[in-house]
């Protein structure tokens, strides 16, 4: 009996910890920009999230309805979702995906990956590749120094910045219509 209760109390710490870590996780500032300008909805990436990190973590399989119990319900302290509410966010979430990464392989097929205007975009992930090093460093420190929160924050905000401007209109055109609507401009 007290080996039952033992692990029952190890399991929820576990759920507690992962979700905290959902949460830290769809709270950065960098991940809600992103967010904002993506295909997914914060609730389908919340649910991707916890569909591929459950089982890492637990290191089985667990059912959705399980799954569905780390889900976070907007504008209530209570956790989780329906089993349904959970597979219809995670089918969606999928499918959203499976579009994004459809129309990056449209966009190769065509060759327009060889085209300027998609070296910034290279450049930004190059760039969150590093900011998430260094999270990762900081986060195995006990204690941060005023100089290490000022260097992930100023490369929070470097990394912010570059998405406002890759994100304008401007960003997706050719150099040649930018060129054109600067000489309209005027």
């Amino acid at each position: 009996m007290e080996s039952n209760e033992k692990e029952q109390g190890s399991q929820r710490v576990q759920k507690k910890r992962i979700r905290s870590n959902v949460k830290q996780v769809l709270n950065e500032p960098i991940l809600k920009t992103l967010v904002k300008q993506s295909m997914l909805t914060e609730t389908q990436l919340e649910t991707l999230i916890i569909d591929l990190l459950v089982e890492d973590n637990y290191g089985a399989h667990i059912p959705y309805g399980d799954k569905a119990a780390f889900r976070s319900r907007r504008g209530t302290r209570a956790r989780g979702v329906s089993r349904g509410a959970f597979n219809r966010s995670l089918s969606q979430a999928r499918r959203n995906l499976t579009r994004c990464l459809s129309t990056m392989l449209l966009l190769a097929y065509l060759g327009l990956f060889e085209f300027a205007i998609f070296r910034p975009f290279e450049e930004i992930a190059g760039r969150i590749g590093n900011y998430r090093h260094i999270r990762d460093i900081l986060g195995d420190k006990v204690q941060l120094s005023t100089e290490d929160v000022e260097s992930y924050r100023a490369a929070e905000r470097m990394i912010l910045a570059a998405l406002d401007e890759l994100t304008s209109s401007v960003a997706l055109k050719s150099d040649l219509s930018k060129r054109r609507d600067s000489y309209t401009a005027d």
